[in-house]
């Protein structure tokens, strides 16, 4: 695993210990400086698609890649998780766009 999305993990477990639910603008905050916005948010995303058994429920961290689950057998909860995802995403990037009015 990468050494981004291994920060993403702690601080996502920090988060979660303080029973927060995990989002990306907690994230954000909590790892100020740490990540720039793009490394960020694709971590946030690689931790997202961890099965939850490895990241949220156990709060143990592998060291070897786990694959994510296929999408035949997606659940509504990590299909809800991947559309979250992708709507942080299009909030980061309309944020970042400067689009005169």
């Amino acid at each position: 695993m990468t050494n981004k999305l291994q920060l993403v993990q702690q601080a996502a477990k920090q988060l979660q210990h303080e029973g927060k639910t995990v989002n990306l603008a907690l994230l954000r905050a909590r790892l100020a400086g740490q990540l720039a916005g793009p490394e960020l948010f694709s971590a946030y995303q690689q931790w997202r698609n961890l099965p939850a058994s490895s990241s949220a429920e156990s709060g143990i961290v592998s060291d070897t890649d786990i694959p994510a689950a296929p999408i035949a057998t997606e659940t509504p909860d990590t299909r809800l998780a991947r559309i979250e995802a992708k709507l942080d995403r299009l909030l980061a990037l309309l944020e970042q766009t400067d689009v005169p009015g």
